[in-house]
């Protein structure tokens, strides 16, 4: 069924590109790979290569050891590899890993996104390859089965530089909401299109929850919610330079570059959670409670918060409820869009120093393609991290048996590792998950821009000055701690006499000059 899906998949999504194998090796953790070897042909007696791996991580799990060394165990059989595994918490990986880049540090794969150790960087600056013609040859399975827009967003001047986590395709906004609170309450989700259409919501759940003697936040998750549910391009980032999409009807008295925080859309959304904020529907502290997910989550649990904004991909609304113990509805406020930063969020990166840059990318076709690799990588063994259920999916309990806090290798949503299509899911998903990312990613409007990248080189001064204006304003303005008519004014100009009117400047030029190369090579 697996391979029915992701076939189902490709054909809709990868335009005009055909898979002429996933490399999926459908074989479980308990079967050895000198089996998969023999089946595959094995590498005789090819020189074992060690490939250094720096890898950013929510946390590194206990048992990463015993993983790595079965995942060993199987690449030296299977292409000639064994992987020197490098993994840091992301926090400490952000701090780091530029330094050891910059340094000239000895590794061959490492992680890289927009977010962390910054990838148009450190690609515009060489310290990555270029594997634009590597990947056809010694990762064809990964560059048949990732699409093509996936491919242009990571395109840097022409290159390719990494091998983005190909899942779902886009961003989409909206709203995670208690669903049993939500039907004790009587209030018909369906109904709700926009964040206007929300105040009564809220209202509900605060008369209804007053009457009960229970103080329930309506809301939380709004100090970046503009951002997350207003469906614009972001060209720099979260900075001020964005450009609309035209599908949407947004922004439509706006220039092809402006400063979204000067649109009406803007002004509108913080009216409306300034008003939530005096109405008493936020947490009294919005900034900070969205910073402590784990107070906001065990709030959510046990029905103290009612909802929360989110980026959204398909199954997590299941997924989600399997976490918080209470079902859980997920309210979209947009369509996905599919956008160059997209593409940026996380990708595995070859050193432009790598000594065995072909073994490299054998390895990352690997973990896109090999479904045992893919499953290991993300969910550990068999048998001592999970069990398997059906073909598809793997229990992290283990029927009941192994309780989360002595599981010690669990990375549920496996995304940084590659594509979750060549991963087996935890049942806390829906079986149907990949027909999920199917509809979901058919329905992404991909932006007019995509595979535009920014150098921001002739204005890094503006950008700094912007970001700290950015951060003194905005947050505030979107939880609705403060009085948009008095301090949007006043943001505005800051980022005017901080040089926003340059930026844009800078923006457009760079973006007229990619949609003349575009118009040449088409």
């Amino acid at each position: 069924m697996k391979r029915r899906m992701v076939s189902a998949l490709l054909t809709v999504c990868m335009m005009g590109t055909l898979l002429t194998g996933c490399g999926g090796n459908e074989q479980s953790a308990g079967e050895t790979s000198a089996n998969a070897a023999s089946e595959t042909g094995g590498t005789g007696d090819e020189e074992i290569v060690t490939l250094k791996w720096y890898m950013s991580l929510p946390n590194v799990a206990a048992d990463t050891d015993q993983v790595i060394a079965a995942l060993n165990e199987y690449t030296r059989e299977k292409i000639g590899v064994e992987i020197e595994y490098m993994p840091m918490a992301d926090s400490e990986y952000m701090e780091k890993m530029p330094t050891y880049i910059n340094s000239g540090e000895d590794f061959d794969i490492c992680f890289t996104a927009n977010w962390s150790t910054d990838y148009l960087q450190f690609a515009q600056r060489d310290a990555f390859l270029d594997i634009s013609q590597l990947l056809p040859e010694y990762g064809k399975e990964t560059w048949e089965l990732i699409p093509e827009q996936l491919w242009k967003a990571v395109t840097v001047n022409g290159a390719i530089y990494g091998v983005p986590s190909y899942k779902e395709m886009g961003r989409q906004g909206g709203i995670y909401v208690n669903s049993e609170m939500a039907e004790a309450y009587g209030i018909d989700l369906t109904k709700i299109k926009t964040l206007d259409d929300y105040t009564e919501v809220l209202k509900t759940v605060s008369e209804k929850s007053k009457a009960e003697n229970k103080k329930v936040i309506g809301i939380s998750g709004l100090s970046n919610g503009f951002g997350i549910i207003t469906p614009y391009e972001g060209l720099v980032g979260n900075s001020p330079g964005v450009s609309a999409v035209a599908e949407y009807g947004l922004f439509t008295d706006q220039p092809e570059v402006f400063n979204q925080y000067a649109s009406q859309e803007y002004m509108d959304y913080c009216k409306t959670v300034y008003e939530w904020n005096k109405a008493g529907y936020l947490p009294a502290d919005p900034i900070n409670y969205d910073q402590d997910t784990a107070n906001r989550d065990n709030d959510f649990a046990n029905g103290t918060l009612f909802s929360h904004i989110i980026s959204y991909a398909p199954g997590a609304a299941e997924s989600a409820a399997a976490l918080y113990g209470h079902e859980v509805t997920f309210v979209p406020l947009m369509t996905p869009l599919l956008e160059t930063r997209n593409g940026l969020g996380g990708l595995l990166a070859v050193s432009s120093g790598s000594k065995h840059p072909e073994k490299a990318v054998e390895f990352l076709n690997l973990l896109n393609t090999d479904e045992y690799v893919g499953t290991l990588i993300r969910h550990g063994i068999e048998g001592t991290h999970y069990s398997a259920v059906g073909d598809t999916q793997v229990d992290k309990t283990m029927g009941g048996t192994l309780a989360a806090e002595d599981n010690g290798y669990d990375y549920t949503f496996g995304w940084q590792f590659g594509s979750p299509f060549n991963q087996k899911w935890d049942i806390s998903y829906p079986e149907n998950i990949e027909d999920l990312f199917l509809a979901y990613n058919e329905s992404a409007v991909t932006g007019p821009h995509i595979g535009f990248t920014f150098d921001s080189s002739n204005v890094n001064t503006e950008i700094s000055a912007l970001a700290n204006i950015v951060e003194e304003y905005d947050a505030a303005l979107q939880s609705g701690m403060v009085n948009p008519e008095e301090k949007v004014p006043e943001f505005l100009d800051s980022l005017k006499t901080n040089g926003v009117d340059n930026l844009l400047k800078e923006i457009q030029t760079q973006l007229d000059a990619w949609k003349a190369d575009q118009a040449s090579e088409g």
